[in-house]
Protein backbone atom coordinates (compact mmCIF):
# COMPACT_ATOMS: atom_id res chain seq x y z
CA UNK A 1 0.00 0.00 0.00
CA UNK A 2 1.67 3.48 -0.28
CA UNK A 3 0.73 6.49 1.86
CA UNK A 4 0.04 9.35 1.15
CA UNK A 5 0.09 12.00 3.98
CA UNK A 6 0.28 9.35 6.47
CA UNK A 7 -3.04 7.15 4.99
CA UNK A 8 -2.49 3.94 3.67
CA UNK A 9 -4.27 3.35 0.61
CA UNK A 10 -5.67 0.39 -0.76
CA UNK A 11 -5.29 -0.85 -3.86
CA UNK A 12 -6.59 -0.52 -7.34
CA UNK A 13 -6.56 -3.35 -9.66
CA UNK A 14 -8.37 -2.67 -13.47
CA UNK A 15 -9.49 -5.26 -15.57
CA UNK A 16 -8.66 -3.62 -18.84
CA UNK A 17 -10.27 -5.83 -22.42
CA UNK A 18 -13.04 -5.94 -24.54
CA UNK A 19 -16.73 -6.82 -23.74
CA UNK A 20 -17.50 -10.36 -23.21
CA UNK A 21 -14.31 -11.63 -22.46
CA UNK A 22 -14.98 -12.17 -19.07
CA UNK A 23 -13.93 -9.68 -17.09
CA UNK A 24 -17.31 -9.42 -14.43
CA UNK A 25 -16.52 -13.39 -13.84
CA UNK A 26 -12.90 -12.72 -13.23
CA UNK A 27 -13.47 -10.10 -11.03
CA UNK A 28 -16.16 -12.25 -8.87
CA UNK A 29 -13.34 -14.61 -8.55
CA UNK A 30 -10.78 -12.16 -7.43
CA UNK A 31 -13.09 -11.45 -4.81
CA UNK A 32 -13.60 -14.65 -3.97
CA UNK A 33 -10.26 -15.11 -3.29
CA UNK A 34 -9.08 -11.54 -2.01
CA UNK A 35 -7.41 -11.47 1.57
CA UNK A 36 -10.14 -9.03 2.68
CA UNK A 37 -12.56 -7.15 1.05
CA UNK A 38 -12.38 -6.25 -2.67
CA UNK A 39 -14.83 -3.73 -4.25
CA UNK A 40 -16.64 -4.02 -7.63
CA UNK A 41 -16.61 -1.34 -10.01
CA UNK A 42 -17.94 -1.91 -13.60
CA UNK A 43 -19.07 0.57 -16.46
CA UNK A 44 -21.89 -1.52 -16.91
CA UNK A 45 -22.85 -1.08 -12.84
CA UNK A 46 -22.88 2.96 -13.43
CA UNK A 47 -24.37 3.07 -16.61
CA UNK A 48 -27.20 0.45 -15.52
CA UNK A 49 -27.17 1.14 -11.40
CA UNK A 50 -25.69 4.32 -10.68
CA UNK A 51 -27.14 7.05 -13.82
CA UNK A 52 -29.91 9.55 -12.93
CA UNK A 53 -33.01 7.41 -13.68
CA UNK A 54 -33.57 6.79 -17.48
CA UNK A 55 -30.22 7.78 -18.24
CA UNK A 56 -27.88 5.81 -19.80
CA UNK A 57 -24.33 6.25 -21.72
CA UNK A 58 -25.74 3.84 -24.61
CA UNK A 59 -28.64 6.55 -24.62
CA UNK A 60 -26.47 9.81 -24.52
CA UNK A 61 -23.30 8.95 -27.07
CA UNK A 62 -19.49 9.45 -25.81
CA UNK A 63 -20.18 12.66 -23.43
CA UNK A 64 -22.37 10.17 -21.35
CA UNK A 65 -19.83 8.13 -21.50
CA UNK A 66 -16.99 9.89 -20.58
CA UNK A 67 -19.51 11.51 -17.56
CA UNK A 68 -20.17 8.00 -16.29
CA UNK A 69 -16.08 6.64 -16.33
CA UNK A 70 -15.42 9.66 -14.78
CA UNK A 71 -17.78 8.83 -11.69
CA UNK A 72 -16.58 5.28 -11.96
CA UNK A 73 -13.03 6.14 -11.40
CA UNK A 74 -13.28 8.73 -8.81
CA UNK A 75 -15.43 6.58 -6.64
CA UNK A 76 -12.79 3.94 -7.51
CA UNK A 77 -9.91 6.55 -5.99
CA UNK A 78 -12.01 7.38 -3.47
CA UNK A 79 -12.45 3.70 -2.22
CA UNK A 80 -8.72 3.23 -2.42
CA UNK A 81 -8.34 6.65 -0.10
CA UNK A 82 -10.41 5.11 2.39
CA UNK A 83 -7.69 1.97 2.68
CA UNK A 84 -9.52 -0.23 0.74
CA UNK A 85 -9.62 -2.61 -1.97
CA UNK A 86 -11.11 -2.16 -5.61
CA UNK A 87 -11.22 -4.06 -9.17
CA UNK A 88 -12.79 -2.46 -11.96
CA UNK A 89 -14.24 -3.99 -14.63
CA UNK A 90 -13.69 -2.07 -17.96
CA UNK A 91 -12.93 -1.40 -21.29
CA UNK A 92 -10.30 1.47 -21.80
CA UNK A 93 -10.41 2.19 -25.41
CA UNK A 94 -8.99 5.32 -27.69
CA UNK A 95 -11.43 7.41 -28.22
CA UNK A 96 -12.25 11.00 -26.53
CA UNK A 97 -9.16 10.80 -24.10
CA UNK A 98 -10.94 8.15 -21.64
CA UNK A 99 -7.86 6.53 -21.09
CA UNK A 100 -5.78 9.85 -20.35
CA UNK A 101 -8.90 10.55 -17.81
CA UNK A 102 -8.85 7.47 -15.85
CA UNK A 103 -4.61 8.07 -15.79
CA UNK A 104 -5.67 11.68 -14.30
CA UNK A 105 -8.25 10.40 -11.72
CA UNK A 106 -6.37 7.69 -10.38
CA UNK A 107 -2.81 9.66 -10.95
CA UNK A 108 -2.30 9.42 -6.83
CA UNK A 109 -3.65 5.95 -6.25
CA UNK A 110 -1.35 2.85 -7.02
CA UNK A 111 -2.76 0.95 -9.87
CA UNK A 112 -2.30 -2.89 -10.98
CA UNK A 113 -3.19 -2.65 -14.73
CA UNK A 114 -4.25 -5.87 -16.20
CA UNK A 115 -4.87 -7.20 -19.80
CA UNK A 116 -7.44 -9.25 -20.58
CA UNK A 117 -7.01 -11.04 -23.71
CA UNK A 118 -8.82 -13.66 -25.34
CA UNK A 119 -8.39 -15.27 -29.11
CA UNK A 120 -11.01 -13.60 -31.49
CA UNK A 121 -12.71 -16.15 -32.39
CA UNK A 122 -13.78 -17.28 -28.72
CA UNK A 123 -14.27 -13.44 -27.93
CA UNK A 124 -16.95 -13.54 -30.80
CA UNK A 125 -18.64 -16.51 -29.61
CA UNK A 126 -19.30 -15.43 -26.64
CA UNK A 127 -20.89 -12.14 -27.62
CA UNK A 128 -23.07 -13.95 -29.56
CA UNK A 129 -23.92 -16.22 -26.70
CA UNK A 130 -24.68 -13.25 -24.11
CA UNK A 131 -27.16 -12.10 -26.91
CA UNK A 132 -27.12 -8.69 -24.77
CA UNK A 133 -24.26 -7.25 -26.90
CA UNK A 134 -24.33 -5.37 -30.27
CA UNK A 135 -22.76 -7.88 -32.70
CA UNK A 136 -19.09 -6.78 -33.40
CA UNK A 137 -18.50 -4.48 -30.20
CA UNK A 138 -16.38 -6.68 -28.91
CA UNK A 139 -14.02 -6.92 -32.33
CA UNK A 140 -14.09 -3.04 -32.15
CA UNK A 141 -13.29 -3.05 -28.65
CA UNK A 142 -10.17 -5.06 -29.20
CA UNK A 143 -9.08 -3.50 -31.78
CA UNK A 144 -9.65 0.07 -29.84
CA UNK A 145 -7.67 -0.91 -26.11
CA UNK A 146 -5.61 1.32 -24.56
CA UNK A 147 -2.94 0.87 -24.03
CA UNK A 148 -1.96 -1.40 -26.72
CA UNK A 149 1.64 -2.32 -25.77
CA UNK A 150 1.73 -5.36 -23.23
CA UNK A 151 4.35 -3.28 -21.51
CA UNK A 152 2.32 -1.01 -19.91
CA UNK A 153 0.07 -3.91 -18.18
CA UNK A 154 1.51 -5.28 -15.19
CA UNK A 155 -0.27 -8.83 -15.04
CA UNK A 156 -1.75 -10.02 -18.75
CA UNK A 157 -4.13 -12.98 -18.70
CA UNK A 158 -5.70 -15.21 -21.15
CA UNK A 159 -9.49 -15.89 -20.39
CA UNK A 160 -9.81 -18.56 -22.42
CA UNK A 161 -7.99 -20.45 -19.20
CA UNK A 162 -10.17 -21.24 -16.07
CA UNK A 163 -11.23 -17.66 -14.78
CA UNK A 164 -9.99 -18.55 -11.09
CA UNK A 165 -6.21 -19.59 -12.40
CA UNK A 166 -6.52 -16.20 -13.83
CA UNK A 167 -7.76 -14.94 -10.76
CA UNK A 168 -5.14 -16.61 -8.84
CA UNK A 169 -2.53 -15.30 -11.17
CA UNK A 170 -3.49 -11.46 -10.50
CA UNK A 171 -3.76 -12.08 -6.74
CA UNK A 172 0.07 -13.84 -7.05
CA UNK A 173 1.37 -10.52 -8.32
CA UNK A 174 0.68 -8.98 -5.09
CA UNK A 175 2.75 -11.88 -3.29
Amino acid sequence: MSAENGKNYGKIIVLNGPSSAGKTTLSRNLQKIWDRPLYYLSYDSVDWYMAPFGVTGRDYGIDAVRDFLAVMYESAAAICRSGRDVVIDNCLFDCEDIYEMSQEILKDCPVTMVRIRLPMEELERREIARGDRTPGKARWQETHITPKEDSAYDVIVDTSDDSMECAEKIKAYFA
